[in-house]
């Protein structure tokens, strides 16, 4: 069974759309992959970008909104139907973020002071101890997919771990959909 997409001497180029969900949480973002095989092999190397927005649950039972840039790598089997294993981080918090945030001298004024006192009061201290690292996300992840023409659809698994820099997600693992136009 070979594949017009997939299976080819030459790299492939996709523009895809997806949603992630568990429960009331979700990730929905649009982004593009290309395609790295050697020629007479259905054995492929992907990789992936998006852009989205998200809206996660905490532990708190309080809903966070971020934008998500995720940056992934797949492995797997890429024909007419296909399967594969990935691996991923959400690069904005790789790029864009100080990841020091917890090791470094603070220096006050009196407005900056009486800014960080309030906070003491309006943040749980539970919530500050919880998880003050603000690892940068990942996710570990399974899909497989069905190729029609110069489309496909796929649907995934994967356990993700996100937080912020007061917030830990309380759901782990999402799963969704994706649907894709192959160039």
């Amino acid at each position: 069974m070979t594949s017009h997409a997939y299976a080819s001497n030459q790299d492939k180029l996709a523009v895809f759309v997806k949603n992630e969900m568990n429960g009331d949480d979700y990730i929905n973002g649009v982004g593009v992959e290309v395609w790295l095989s050697e020629p007479d092999t259905e054995l492929a190397l992907a990789f992936n970008t998006s852009l989205g927005t998200a809206e996660i649950t905490d532990s708190q039972q309080y809903q966070q909104s971020y934008v998500s840039w995720d940056f992934g790598v797949k492995f797997g089997y890429f024909s007419d139907v296909f399967f594969y294993g990935e691996i991923g981080v959400d690069m904005a918090e790789l790029v864009l973020q100080d990841r020091d945030e917890d090791e470094h001298d603070d220096v006050y004024d009196n407005e900056t002071l009486l800014l960080e006192i309030a906070d003491a009061f309006l943040f749980d201290e539970k919530r500050k101890r919880y998880d003050q690292a603000n690892d940068i996300d990942a996710y570990l992840g399974v899909g497989v997919g069905i190729n029609i023409e110069q489309f496909a659809i796929e649907a995934f698994a994967r356990s993700r771990q996100i937080d912020g820099e007061y917030w830990k997600a309380d759901n782990q693992i999402f799963t969704g959909i994706k649907l894709s136009v192959i160039f």
